[in-house]
C-alpha cells in the first residue's frame, strides 16, 4: 500500500499582492513574444485557472485576456498550496500530492487534517522595539470547512503597554480558504488535490484619529535636511473609516535614527518621515507575512507541514523580469558551487547568463537611470569629500561621463581622485527636448544588442578584460573577508565595512541600491559564473568558441 510517512507543501514559499478587486488575478505566465514586432521581448501569456466555487471546489479555464482591475481596483494576486506527502510503498518513498484517494488508502479522510494561519504586520513592532505596535492574526480551520475566513489582526496585550490596533477594531490582513476537493481532472489539473488558498488584503492604511491630513515631503527617499515647517499642498492621510489606531503607542513618538535606535535601512521609510522633526504619524497597512501549517494524523502519527506566504504591494510592471530576484537569492545560498566552465557545460550556463542579460535589459527599459545617477551622487556626498582609489570610477558628478574615461585612455576609469567641488550635482542630466531623459536613453541603446545572445557572447569573448572591470563585484563570502579589512577596497570583492565598497558608481549594476542602501551588486553566484563565462570565452578563441561551434554544426548539417 501507499503508506504516508511524511507531508509538505508545494510551494514552499508563496507572494500575495494586494489588491481592492473582488476576483483574484488569473494565471499567467511569462512567455516570449513570437512576432517580428516584438523583437524577443518578453511578455504574459494566459495560463489555467482556477476559479473558487460558492462550495468551495474548483473550476479550471483558460483566460482568453489578463484583468488586472475591476474598474478602479486592482486584483488581488492570491496564491494556493498543495498538501504534498512522502509515501512508502514496496517500491520506495516518492513524492505524491494528498489527494482523496491517498487520504482513503491511509484510513483517513478531510477531518483528519487541521490548519493553523497566523500572519503578522510587525514593521511598527520592528522599529520602536515594543511588541504591542505589532498586529497579529491567527485563525484555525478543519480540512472539511470550506468557508472563506478573515485574518483579522490586533495587538498582543502586555502590561504596561497601549496596543496599538484593539482587539474590537481589528485591522484585516485577508483571508484564508480550504479547497473543496472533487475526484475530476480538468485542463490536466487533479481537482481531488488537498489545496488551501491565502488571499491578501486591499491595500489599505491605518492611522490614529490625529492622522487627517498632512504635506508631501519635497525631497527625494533618503534625502534629509533640519526640521522645518512645511508649505505647499495637503493631502488626506489615512481615510476618516481607518483613524482606528490608538494614538498613545511609541508609534506615533517615533523618529527615526534617534540615539540609541537600531533603525531599518533606508530608515526613513514611514508616513511621517522628512516631514517636520521627522516624527511617524502613527500609520500603518495591511502588508503581513505569515506561515500556513497543516496537521494530518494518520497510522496514530501527527504529521505537520508548514508554507510561508508573504502579501506585498502590487506588481506594475508584469511583463518586465528583474535580473535580480528571491530566488536567486535562494540558489546563491542553497545551490552547490558552480562547476568549471568547459566545453560541456558552456551552452547551459550561456543560456544562464543570455537570460539574466535579458532581464537586465528589461531592467533597464523600467529604471529612469537619470534621476536614479542624481540620487546615488547625493548618497555619495560627505563632509569631507568620500574618499576614490586608483582604477576605480568616479563618485561624483563626473560618474558615467566623459570624465570617468580619460581622453585616450585604454582602461575604462582614469586613475584620478575625487574633486573636491564635484558635489552636489546642479542637474540631473542635460536633458533636450529630442531627448528629455538622455542617461535612460543611452542605457536602452547599449542594452538592446546584448539581450541578443549572439552578440552578448560576441562582446564577452572580444571585451572580457572591459566586462571585468565593468560589472561591480560581488559582496564577499564570509570565509574571503579579512579580519581587519582596512579602507582599501579589493578588486575581487566586496566588504560592507570598507566605506568605499558601499559608494555608488558607474559600474554594472549602477546607482540601485540594495535592503541595505549601499550600491547593489549581481550575487556572488550571478558574479563569479558570469566571469568564468566571459574567461572561458576569451581563452577559447576561435577554436571552441561559440561562433566556431555554430560554424562547425552548420559545416556538419551541410555535409549530411
Amino acid at each position: 500500500m501507499n503508506r504516508i510517512v511524511d507531508i509538505f507543501f508545494l510551494p514552499p514559499l508563496a507572494f500575495g499582492r494586494l489588491g481592492g478587486g473582488d476576483t483574484p488575478l488569473e494565471s499567467f505566465v511569462w512567455a516570449t513574444d513570437p512576432t517580428l514586432h516584438g523583437g524577443g521581448r518578453t511578455v504574459i501569456e494566459p495560463a489555467v485557472t482556477l476559479e473558487v466555487q460558492p462550495d468551495g471546489s474548483l473550476r479550471t479555464y483558460v483566460p482568453d485576456t489578463i484583468r488586472f482591475r475591476d474598474g478602479e481596483r486592482l486584483r488581488p494576486v492570491a496564491p494556493f498550496f498543495e498538501l504534498w506527502a512522502r509515501v512508502e510503498s514496496p517500491d520506495g518513498v516518492q513524492d505524491a500530492p494528498v489527494t482523496l484517494d491517498l487520504l482513503h488508502d491511509n484510513g483517513a479522510t478531510l477531518d483528519h487534517i487541521q490548519y493553523v494561519v497566523t500572519v503578522a504586520n510587525k514593521k511598527a513592532q520592528r522599529r520602536t522595539g515594543v511588541a504591542s505596535c505589532g498586529y497579529i492574526a491567527s485563525i484555525e480551520a478543519a480540512g472539511s470547512h470550506h468557508a472563506k475566513q478573515p485574518l483579522l489582526a490586533y495587538s498582543p496585550h502586555n502590561a504596561g503597554e497601549q496596543a496599538l490596533v484593539a482587539f474590537d477594531r481589528p485591522i484585516p490582513l485577508g483571508h484564508f480558504q480550504v479547497i473543496r476537493p472533487t475526484r475530476q481532472i480538468e485542463n490536466g489539473i487533479d481537482l481531488s488535490i488537498a489545496r488551501v488558498r491565502y488571499t491578501p488584503a486591499r491595500g489599505e492604511v491605518y492611522g490614529p484619529p490625529t492622522a487627517i491630513a498632512g504635506p508631501a515631503s519635497p525631497l527625494q527617499p533618503g534625502e534629509q535636511y533640519p526640521a522645518k515647517t512645511e508649505q505647499g499642498r495637503l493631502h488626506e492621510i489615512v481615510p476618516v473609516q481607518n483613524r482606528i489606531l490608538n494614538p498613545d503607542t511609541p508609534w506615533s513618538r517615533y523618529v527615526m535614527d534617534a540615539k540609541g535606535q537600531a533603525d531599518p535601512q533606508p530608515s526613513d521609510s514611514y508616513d511621517g518621515a522628512d516631514i517636520g522633526d521627522g516624527g511617524s504619524w502613527g500609520v500603518v497597512d495591511d502588508t503581513c507575512d505569515g506561515i500556513i501549517e497543516a496537521q494530518l494524523v494518520v497510522w496514530g502519527a501527527r504529521l505537520i507541514a508548514r508554507a510561508r506566504v508573504t502579501a506585498s504591494s502590487p506588481d506594475f510592471a508584469p511583463d518586465r523580469r528583474p535580473f535580480f530576484t528571491f530566488a536567486e537569492d535562494l540558489a546563491d545560498r542553497d545551490l552547490p558551487p558552480l562547476p568549471a566552465v568547459d566545453a560541456k557545460t558552456a551552452p547551459e550556463t550561456e543560456a544562464e547568463i543570455a537570460d539574466l542579460f535579458q532581464r537586465v535589459l528589461e531592467t533597464a527599459r523600467l529604471v529612469s537611470l537619470d534621476g536614479t545617477r542624481f540620487h546615488a551622487i547625493g548618497n555619495n556626498q560627505s563632509d569631507p569629500p568620500p574618499q576614490n582609489f586608483p582604477h576605480l570610477p568616479q563618485l561624483d558628478q563626473r560618474t558615467m561621463s566623459k570624465g570617468d574615461i580619460a581622453q585616450g585612455e585604454t582602461k575604462p576609469f582614469p586613475d584620478e581622485l575625487i574633486a573636491n567641488n564635484s558635489f552636489p550635482p546642479t542637474a540631473e542630466s542635460r536633458s533636450t527636448r529630442e531627448r528629455p531623459l538622455p542617461y535612460s536613453d543611452v542605457a536602452k541603446e547599449a542594452h538592446e544588442p546584448l539581450g541578443d545572445i549572439d552578440l552578448l557572447l560576441d562582446f564577452l569573448q572580444t571585451r572580457g578584460e572591459f566586462v571585468r572591470r565593468l560589472i561591480r563585484p560581488a559582496w564577499g563570502r564570509f570565509r574571503e573577508l579579512a579580519e581587519d579589512p582596512g579602507l582599501v577596497p579589493d578588486p575581487k570583492f566586496r566588504d560592507p565595512r570598507v566605506p568605499r565598497d558601499q559608494l555608488h558608481d558607474m559600474r554594472m549594476p549602477p546607482y540601485m541600491r540594495d535592503s541595505d542602501e549601499n550600491a547593489l551588486s549581481l550575487n556572488w553566484r550571478q558574479y563569479h559564473e558570469l566571469l568564468a563565462l566571459a574567461d572561458y570565452l576569451t581563452g577559447a578563441g576561435t577554436k571552441t568558441g561559440p561562433l566556431a561551434r555554430k560554424i562547425a554544426a552548420l559545416a556538419e548539417r551541410m555535409g549530411r
